[in-house]
């Protein structure tokens, strides 16, 4: 099953090495294919001093943990995405927040699910009737069942 995850489900397993969202991306590699656009990266070095500061890791350890949730990571370039979805990602999402505009755009260039902690994000797109936005207590659902 296609996985797109977004920043936030990323911030959360980094911050919490031995949390359920951890467990998930790390041990589920026959269930679930993991992808995200590939600018998170970039998101996450912009933040890399908050991180450091919230988790007290050091920069070594960050490394690891970053390296390692990486692996169980395709990161696609948006440039791969049709012009279409990329408006259609843009109209769902401007009402809630335009920056997630590129993990909606690259669920649907997959037809996969949409992984979020955002509640914002789920909330809005509930509401505009879309319902392959999941949280991480349906993804374990999911999880659970396979």
């Amino acid at each position: 099953m296609r996985i797109v995850i977004d920043t936030n489900v990323v911030f959360s397993a980094i911050l919490s090495s031995k949390g359920s969202i951890n467990d998930i991306l790390l041990n589920s590699e026959n269930i679930f294919e993991f992808y995200a656009p590939s600018f998170l990266i970039d998101e996450l070095e912009k933040h890399r001093g908050k991180i450091m500061k919230v988790s007290r890791y050091s920069d070594a350890e960050l490394n690891y943990i970053q390296r390692i949730l990486f692996k169980k990571i395709e990161f696609i370039d948006p440039e791969y995405i049709k012009n279409s979805i990329w408006q259609q990602a843009i109209k769902l999402t401007g009402d809630i927040d335009p920056a997630d505009s590129p993990f909606i755009a690259l669920a649907l260039e997959l037809d996969a699910l949409l992984w979020t902690g955002d509640k914002k994000l789920m909330t809005g797109m509930i509401n505009n009737n879309i319902d392959w936005v999941i949280s991480t207590e349906v993804i374990k659902k999911i999880r659970d069942k396979e």
